[in-house]
């Protein structure tokens, strides 16, 4: 046979092979000797190292493992754990691991006849008892990123001597107080502190670096307002454990987790058809633009499915016709019924042919949750509660946190006036009180009733800071395995027409990208970072080229509207004038805090924050309200404030545009007295 035509075989042969190894890496190997259950206690975050389940000597360790495996492997052709191809591979495994963090769990009939190596460098297995599992410290020898394990039979080994070993992803480490003295933080802390002082309701900020909690900091009160607009001083403080409502990062740390979870686990195809799972799913004769019928679950992660962003099925007053007028009972895709909205979604007509166009769709999200129920016979956050977040031990995530005994003082309030925009919006059953520990988005709390694919999850930026870690993790923490690295690939990898989205996940792209994310996942992070924002104020950024996340929850909504009086306004709510609303400055900050810059640059960026706002209020009619006026109140008060230790700040306040903007701050130092008013 000629040698080009043996090139397909050995190809086709790897590939066997490879399968092989995908198959059988993640089944639990059979040990010699039966073990009794383990005992598991959850405490996801701590100051030392802490894993997921807590396990006796004696016990084998259960849960799933980045390596779970026993040595050596029996050098047989129909041996599938054999590679025959790569022969160094029977005693290497890769895994995913820190620098200064990490333990493996072991187990030998005979661990003398065996040697262990992290990275090369071996490690002592003098301790191991006969037949019993213990956890060995490989803090010395780890790195940040991928890490080398190697477990290689001495001479003499007997065919009956078998060396079982576990390695557990990586956990979250807090090292905040390492962090107290970074000037950056300290920077970042009183811009914060001072945009609050000057009218922002409040904010709840995780930064993750290298798997360890650097900074973990609450601000403000849960309440800010009240109904009339103005400010609360006496509404309890927000802290670590406050839950906000998370609003579209519900899409991801709800709906995507899940998806992932079923897709890796093959109960799900996402090229498969929605009318495979609803049958009832399929075009109408008379609609005008078809392609329900071939719509895949692809299609609809992708924001490519064809519907609007938002038919408003909550809205019996919503007129498809003219968005900013009412019509009483116009809405012919209208229920508040939880039953029916999966007809009302077959009913909305498509917006544009699918495939054609990235728009994204609250509808999708909302398809992508009820497809979630079909496929487990759960409703999605009994679903996503007890598969995901329990296990992990997280116990500030979840829907409509009322009904499961959190008290209103735990929550961060949003919308004042219920859903009614100061009294611009009117439909069936509408909230009018200050919104507090109910969702509030209008088709997830009316429509849904709380639990919606699209909205509905509260928590706390320290649980999603474990969900971000174990994005980094690709796909596990401590040990538990939520989705294996291959489906994690498959939803982020950029779309090929558009380079700012993935499977659900918003991308940051290039800079060179015209949808580049970076207005709020920061231009200092890699292009392959991802995460997603939340109308409600909120924001995760997912830098896993950097082992890095940024958790910013604020509740901007919780702020009077400027413009009451106009159904076009009804959405300019003061919260949004302000800098922590923009997202991608603190953001920016926070990875400026990773990279240790000095006091230098961080006077520079808060000289360059304070030019750069006071210019966009005199040259943007917009950005002219008192909203605005505060907000630069607050970021030159925290610029003010170096000035007293900083040579630098002081000499900038002492020119022409420093003078220029201490009068005119001076001037308008009343306006958070009446963020309302745009005067």
């Amino acid at each position: 046979m000629a040698v080009s035509n043996l090139i397909p075989l050995i190809e086709e042969r790897r590939h066997i092979m490879n399968s092989k190894k995908l198959i059988t890496g993640s089944c639990t190997v059979a040990l010699s000797v039966m073990m009794l259950a383990s005992t598991v206690t959850y405490a996801p975050i701590s100051n030392s190292q802490v894993y997921a389940s807590v396990v006796k000597q004696k016990q084998e360790p259960t849960g799933q493992y980045q390596i779970n495996d026993s040595f050596p492997i029996d050098e047989k052709n129909d041996n599938p754990k054999f590679d025959t191809w790569s022969l160094l591979d029977n005693i290497n495994r890769k895994f995913y691991g820190f620098k200064g963090q990490g333990s493996v769990w072991v187990h030998s009939n005979n661990a003398k006849n065996f040697e262990l190596y992290i990275n090369g460098k071996n490690v002592s297995l003098k301790n191991i008892s006969s037949n019993k599992w213990v956890k060995i410290d490989i803090s010395k020898f780890t790195k940040n990123g991928n890490n080398a394990l190697q477990i290689s039979p001495k001479k003499g080994v007997r065919a009956s001597d078998k060396f079982d070993i576990k390695l557990p992803y990586p956990t979250l480490i807090d090292k905040t107080k390492e962090y107290r003295n970074n000037d950056t933080f300290k920077t970042m802390d009183a811009l914060i502190n001072s945009e609050i002082k000057n009218g922002f309701p409040s904010a709840e900020l995780v930064v993750v670096h290298n798997g360890q909690i650097i900074k973990r900091s609450a601000y403000g009160r849960v309440n800010a307002y009240f109904q009339n607009g103005k400010r609360r001083v006496n509404a309890p403080k927000v802290t670590n454990t406050t839950m906000y409502d998370l609003a579209s990062n519900t899409k991801m740390w709800a709906t995507n987790m899940a998806i992932q979870k079923l897709v890796s686990e093959k109960k799900l195809n996402i090229d498969a058809k929605v009318s495979s799972i609803f049958p009832d799913f399929k075009d109408n004769a008379n609609d005008k633009i078809k392609g329900k019928t071939d719509l895949t679950v692809r299609d609809i992660l992708m924001h490519q499915a064809g519907f609007p962003a938002d038919p408003q099925y909550h809205n019996n007053n919503y007129n498809p016709d003219k968005p900013n007028e009412r019509k009483k009972n116009a809405n012919p895709v209208y229920t508040q019924n939880r039953d029916e909205v999966l007809k009302k979604i077959i009913a909305t007509p498509l917006q544009y042919a699918p495939g054609t166009k990235t728009i994204y769709s609250d509808v999708d999200y909302m398809l992508l949750g009820l497809i979630i129920e079909k496929v487990t016979g759960q409703r999605e956050d009994n679903y996503v509660e007890n598969n995901i977040y329990k296990p992990l031990g997280l116990r500030h995530l979840m829907y409509n946190p009322l009904d499961k005994g959190v008290s209103k003082n735990k929550i961060a309030a949003t919308e004042l006036n219920g859903n009614t925009r100061d009294g611009q919006i009117d439909f069936n059953n509408i909230r009018h009180y200050t919104l507090q520990g109910q969702v509030h988005d209008e088709k997830a709390y009316y429509t849904m009733h709380g639990v919606s694919g699209h909205a509905g999850l509260f928590g706390d930026a320290s649980d999603l800071a474990v969900l971000a870690q174990m994005v980094i993790n690709r796909g596990g923490y401590g040990n538990h395995r939520i989705f294996d690295e291959d489906t994690l690939d498959e939803f982020i990898k950029p779309k090929s027409t558009n380079y700012s989205y993935g499977l659900g996940w918003r991308r940051e792209a290039s800079t060179t990208y015209s949808g580049n994310y970076g207005w709020a996942f920061s231009g200092l992070s890699d292009a392959s970072t991802i995460g997603h924002t939340g109308w409600t104020g909120t924001l995760t950024v997912v830098d896993p080229h950097d082992n890095t996340a940024v958790i910013l929850l604020t509740n901007e909504r919780n702020t009077p509207i400027l413009k009451p009086e106009t159904t076009a306004t009804a959405n300019d709510f003061a919260g949004g004038h302000y800098l922590l609303s923009k997202y991608g400055d603190i953001a920016s900050l926070a990875f400026a805090a990773i990279n240790k810059d000095n006091s230098s640059a961080n006077n520079a960026k808060l000289i360059s924050l304070t030019m750069q706002r006071f210019n966009e209020i005199q040259k943007n009619k917009d950005d002219q309200t008192n909203a605005d006026k505060a907000d630069l109140c607050g970021i030159y008060d925290a610029l003010k404030m170096r000035s007293k230790k900083h040579n630098s700040v002081a000499r900038f306040l002492a020119t022409t545009k420093g003078k220029q903007i201490t009068a005119y701050v001076k001037a308008n130092k009343n306006a958070v007295n009446n963020v309302r008013n745009s005067h």
